[in-house]
């Protein structure tokens, strides 16, 4: 199928005409478009930063109150000789202190003292403190533990 030189002509000017005039008001239509994917891809990046820092806040938080309730346990299980003869006790878990669990460094220090009202029981504070990126953070657990004689 040949198309006349006529013919051939009248559809380029016409295909011409049509990109030039298309081409005016389209780059803005591009800009406008290439801007919104831009911040919205700024906007995603800033959101998952946020929550990866909020991951990694609640994650600190949840190991700092595991190891307060390890602390607890292992005092529970110290005979009443033992508590009554120390009033501040270092990490009695595996490791050393500063305990070093999912990433973070993790101080555990705990304080025994006896309970006002009943010779039988103890106050047992355990303080946990650890640091994420610049902030320093710290928690504090309270239990009555039993003298074991």
């Amino acid at each position: 199928m040949l198309l006349s030189t006529e013919s051939a002509e009248c559809a380029c000017r016409f295909l011409r005409r049509k990109t030039r005039g298309d081409m005016r008001g389209f780059f803005l239509v591009e800009v406008l478009v290439l801007s919104f994917l831009v911040l919205g891809c700024a906007a995603s990046a800033a959101v998952y930063r946020a929550l990866a820092q909020n991951r990694a806040a609640t994650g600190a938080e949840l190991t700092a109150a595991y190891l307060a309730q390890e602390q607890i346990a292992r005092i529970e299980t110290q005979s009443g000789a033992y508590l009554r003869a120390h009033t501040d006790l270092p990490w009695l878990g595996a490791g050393e202190s500063p305990v070093e669990k999912n990433g973070g460094q993790f101080e555990v220090t705990s304080v025994i003292s006896p309970h006002a009202e009943t010779a039988e029981l103890a106050s047992v504070e355990v303080r946990v403190r650890w640091r994420t990126g610049e902030r320093s953070r710290e928690t504090t657990y309270r239990k009555l533990v039993p003298y074991r004689d």
